[in-house]
C-alpha cells in the first residue's frame, strides 16, 4: 500500500459516504414523510442491518474455508450464525422467515459460480491509501478480491498482468451503494496498485444477481471528481485520523450499522 508520510492527514472512509448516500436519497425519494412512514423506513433499516451483518459473517466464514470444504459446507448454518434472532426486527414474523429463505438459497447460489482462485486475495480487509488527486488518504474495506491466473491486457498495459476481480455483497439491489462502490474501488486500486480492476461485481443479495462493472483509463478522472464532490459535502466524510494507518490492512468486517 502507498501511505502518506505525515504523521496524521485527511481519511476518506468508504463506509461514511455509502451511509450519507443511503440516507440522503432514501429521504430525498419519500415526497410526503409522516410518521407512520418514518416508523416503516426505521424497521427497513433496522433489519437491514442486521441482515447485512449476518452475510458478511457467512461469506467471510465461506471463503475461509478450504475450497474442499467449501464443496459440502451447509449455507444454511452459515447465515444462521450470525442471523438476527429477534423476529421483532422484523415487520412480521412471516417476513422474517421469508427473508431468512430467500438469503439462503441465493448466498448458496451466488457463491456456487463465484470461484476464481483457491483463496481470494483480500477477504474483509480494510485497507488505507493516499490519493494525491484529492490530497488525502482513502480507506476501503474489500470484502473479496480475487487474483486470477489468466493474463490479461488493458489499454494502457499492453504486456497484460493478472486480472483482479473485486466483489462487493449487498442486502438489495442499491444503485447508489453500487455506484459509490465502483468509484472508490477503481480510485483505490489505480492509487495503491498503479492498475485498474478487471472488473467490479456488485452482489444483491435479495435478487440473487450481479451486476459487473468493467473499469476503463479515461473513466479514472470522473470517478475522482465524483470523491473529490463528496468529500467535501459529506459530514464527517473526510477526517484526520492518527491510527487508521496502524490499523490499515487487518481483517475487519465492516461495521454492523453499515450495509457494507
Amino acid at each position: 500500500m502507498n501511505y502518506s508520510t505525515d504523521q496524521a492527514s485527511p481519511v476518506l472512509q468508504d463506509y461514511k459516504l455509502e451511509e450519507w448516500l443511503r440516507m440522503t436519497y432514501r429521504t430525498n425519494d419519500q415526497s410526503l414523510p409522516t410518521r407512520q412512514t418514518s416508523r416503516k423506513q426505521a424497521s427497513q433499516i433496522h433489519w437491514k442491518q442486521r441482515v447485512q451483518f449476518a452475510i458478511g459473517h457467512a461469506i467471510n466464514r465461506y471463503y475461509s474455508m478450504s475450497p474442499e470444504l467449501r464443496g459440502i459446507t451447509d449455507i444454511g448454518q452459515l447465515v444462521d450464525f450470525r442471523w438476527p434472532k429477534r423476529i421483532s426486527y422484523f415487520d412480521h414474523e412471516q417476513q422474517y422467515w421469508q427473508v431468512k429463505d430467500l438469503v439462503t438459497a441465493n448466498i448458496r447460489k451466488l457463491l456456487a459460480a463465484n470461484e476464481y482462485a483457491p483463496y481470494p486475495m483480500m477477504l474483509y480487509e480494510q485497507h488505507q491509501t493516499l490519493v494525491p488527486e484529492l490530497q488525502t488518504d482513502l480507506s476501503v474495506i474489500f470484502q473479496v478480491a480475487w487474483q486470477v491466473s489468466e493474463q490479461t491486457a488493458q489499454p494502457d498495459d499492453v504486456a497484460g498482468h493478472k486480472s483482479l476481480i473485486v466483489q462487493k455483497f449487498i442486502v438489495d439491489d442499491d444503485p447508489y451503494t453500487a455506484e459509490a462502490f465502483i468509484h472508490l474501488s477503481s480510485v483505490f486500486c489505480q492509487s495503491a496498485f498503479g492498475r485498474l480492476p478487471e472488473r467490479i461485481d456488485i452482489f444483491s443479495i435479495m435478487e440473487g444477481k450481479v451486476q459487473r462493472h468493467y473499469p476503463s483509463p479515461e473513466k479514472v478522472a470522473a470517478s475522482i471528481d465524483y470523491l473529490h464532490l463528496l468529500q467535501h459535502v459529506v459530514p464527517g466524510g473526510t477526517q484526520v485520523c492518527e491510527h487508521c494507518r496502524q490499523n490499515a490492512g487487518v481483517t475487519s468486517l465492516a461495521p454492523s450499522w453499515s450495509l457494507m
